[in-house]
């Protein structure tokens, strides 16, 4: 009966969790990372002759957001978008390679998991989400209804769950066979062992001297058009896009309190203050909508969390108000109404029992004879039973109790008389004694912007717009309009403009815009911000191009620090004899630091120096190595001594670093990129949702 009691209560929202939590589980360790996807018609997405069907997108978009809700999340609509988008494409391509993989589960595989000695998992979830005994015994109520009580609406909802239940236990085996296949792809022979080793077996230890490409003047160092390019063409593929991009500036302007309106709302808590002190509890503030009142009694345990609260209630008098805290322009006000003892603490037994008074009474009769806690727990009348719970009656949750509980006879079972129908079942094991409480009135204001500020901050980023209607004009103005313009790229994946909650109605303005457009002006106070963008270019040939500031920026520093690179090796090359040498000629002081070949930073010299890396490994002790270039320097080193006093050869030790690092579980971070391959991916969403 306690289990379907909680069938009851709980209904076909299960469903939804249910599914979402097993999808998570089951796509969880390969698709949730890689690169962001995307996909008219009802197709909002498509991956190849994959196609994501938009109807059943809007089902899974609204799952998904009711469990958010569920559990309390605020998430932007938008990102919810995107992830469920995310997830369905990766569901497709993850069905279609099962499929051509011919990866089946046979029918005895799953009863096995369901209903069979490997149905532990199942059962666990079972019983935490539905409260029934184990999967087993779910699906006898599910098909046997009669046998348990279960009306045909309730059992159909059951049968829904079975089914929906079974589908995702079988794409969880699906995905633990396309695993265990994934695992063997690549997987570290002696060869690979063994490089993988001796990459990390011998440590150098160096000294150093190194001149840096920042100590010589930019000015001198010219970078070209053409080299410009020939650079960008020699990298080319670094620069690959998977979708369309745009390129963007954008000013958001924070939706907050004008000047003015911080000075009324000090006031309006001054205003609250005196109304309180000059009124019985808290009916001064009966006029004053704005300000929140909580009424809480707090202990001395309770209260000593707070600080301010606590040496305003242990100082001020009985009816007194006063602010006791300001972050920025929220305020908290108290106010004392109060100092009594009560009593706080106790521990009690608790049963929810099914049936009528006379049973209720026989069950209590039971229990103050001698019979055990459990043994009445487990009678069939029993929905619910906790023992030793500890609750505070000055919680306003335990109201309805307070008194049964202060009156009650310690150590004894009863019914309350006000809960009898209800068959509540209690016993007091131990109650504190009366202490003092603080009887408080926690008042709460805000200063939000006013009506004439929230129109003022719109008007002026629309004058600012209908002014600078070019996206060169947009940004060169900015800064005397008293804006700041923001650089981004956004795609037809993006949910929001710069992480800004609730902004994708920019990034569709921005997809479908011409190049040097400028937008109108997007948000409202429930966003928090206004957004204008200008469009400044649009990338649609598949690579990021040289124009771009980024691009470019990066590519002028490599080139002209190639430059500096070559003039300081000429100038230094064969100019000295050892370490001290090349450190005077350099003005720069000599150094110590280790060079292990299979690390990917250098102490002292910075990540990802490959070159000196290269050079270090393969150098014998006391050898004096350089100018070398490197990524931020020329540096000249010294080789003291190599260190290959380290841990011994394993094969299995190094066959597991070699599948972490190198092997099918690096891979398996990849495996949306690797499924994808070269098919086409095309994102609808913007044709949807603007």
């Amino acid at each position: 009966m306690a289990t379907l009691e909680k069938i009851r209560s709980k209904s076909v929202l299960l469903l939804v969790i249910i599914g979402a939590a097993l999808l998570a589980f089951i796509i969880g360790d390969f698709f949730t990372s890689g690169r962001t996807l995307f996909g008219t018609g009802t197709t909002i997405a498509k991956v190849g002759n994959q196609k994501v069907d938009v109807q059943e997108f809007q089902r899974r978009v609204q799952e998904a957001t009711q469990q958010a809700q569920a559990q309390g999340r605020k998430v932007d609509g938008s990102v919810i978008q995107q992830q469920v988008l995310n997830s369905m494409i990766a569901e497709a391509l993850f069905n279609q390679e099962i499929k051509d993989l011919g990866i089946v589960v046979t029918d005895d595989e799953l009863t096995r998991m369901m209903v069979g000695e490997n149905s532990a998992f199942v059962d666990q979830m079972v019983r935490q989400q539905m409260g029934a005994e184990s999967a087993q015994s779910l699906h006898d109520m599910a098909y046997n209804p009669g046998k348990y009580g279960i009306s045909q609406e309730q059992a159909v909802q059951l049968q829904q769950y079975w089914v929906s239940l079974e589908k995702q236990v079988e794409q969880m085996l699906l995905q633990q066979k396309f695993q265990n296949l994934f695992n063997g792809t690549m997987v570290a022979n002696d060869l690979d062992t063994r490089a993988l080793y001796d990459d990390n077996a011998a440590t150098a230890h160096i000294l150093y001297a190194k001149k840096d490409f920042a100590s010589l003047e930019d000015a001198k160092y010219e970078v070209s058009d053409a080299e410009l390019r020939d650079a960008y063409n020699k990298d080319r593929n670094r620069y690959k896009l998977d979708e369309d991009v745009r390129s963007v500036s954008y000013i958001a302007v924070d939706i907050v309190p004008s000047a003015d309106d911080i000075l009324k709302g000090q006031q309006k808590v001054e205003d609250a203050i005196a109304a309180l002190n000059a009124q019985p509890e808290t009916q001064g503030l009966a006029d004053m909508p704005d300000f929140v009142v909580d009424r809480k009694k707090y202990t001395q345990k309770n209260i000593e969390s707070q600080p301010r609260l606590k040496a305003f209630a242990d100082s001020a008098s009985v009816g007194k108000a006063a602010l006791v805290n300001k972050v920025g322009n929220d305020y908290t006000i108290a106010k004392l109404l109060g100092r009594p003892s009560e009593i706080d603490g106790a521990t009690i037994d608790f049963m929810m029992v099914q049936g009528d008074r006379a049973s209720i009474d026989s069950l209590v009769t039971a229990l103050n004879a001698g019979a055990s806690f459990d043994s009445i727990a487990a009678n069939p009348l029993v929905a619910s039973s906790q023992k030793d719970i500890e609750v505070s009656l000055v919680d306003p949750n335990y109201a309805t109790v307070k008194e049964v509980i202060e009156n009650a006879q310690v150590g004894q079972f009863f019914t309350p008389d006000t809960m009898a129908q209800n068959g509540r079942i209690f016993r007091v094991t131990k109650r504190d004694d009366a202490a003092p409480v603080y009887d408080l009135a926690v008042v709460t204001f805000t200063t939000e912007p006013s009506n004439a500020t929230i129109n003022n901050l719109q008007a002026n980023l629309q004058k600012y717009v209908a002014e600078n209607k070019t996206s060169a004009d947009f940004a060169k103005n900015a800064t005397d309009a008293g804006y700041s313009t923001f650089p981004a790229q956004i795609s037809a994946s993006s949910p929001q403009l710069g992480g800004m909650t609730d902004s994708h109605s920019a990034v569709a303005w921005a997809m479908d815009a011409k190049k040097g457009e400028v937008s109108p002006v997007f948000g409202d106070i429930t966003s928090g911000k206004f957004i204008a963008v200008a469009l400044n270019d649009i990338y649609d040939d598949g690579f990021v191009p040289v124009r771009d500031t980024q691009v470019a920026t990066s590519l002028t520093a490599r080139v002209r620090n190639d430059k500096k690179a070559a003039d300081l090796i000429a100038q230094y090359k064969g100019k000295a004899s050892d370490i001290n040498g090349y450190a005077k000629l350099m003005d720069a002081r000599v150094d110590t630091t280790t060079v292990n070949f299979g690390q990917f930073m250098i102490p002292g010299l910075g990540m990802n120096e490959s070159e000196i890396m290269g050079v270090v490994a393969n150098a014998k002790e006391n050898t004096l190595l350089g100018p070398i270039q490197g990524n931020n320097g020329v540096v000249v080193v010294y080789v003291t001594g190599i260190d290959k006093e380290g841990r011994p050869f394993n094969a299995d030790e190094s066959a597991i670093r070699f599948n972490q690092q190198r092997g099918a579980a690096r891979l398996g971070n990849n495996i949306n990129n690797i499924l994808i391959g070269n098919k086409k991916v095309t994102n609808n969403m913007n044709t949807f949702y603007k």
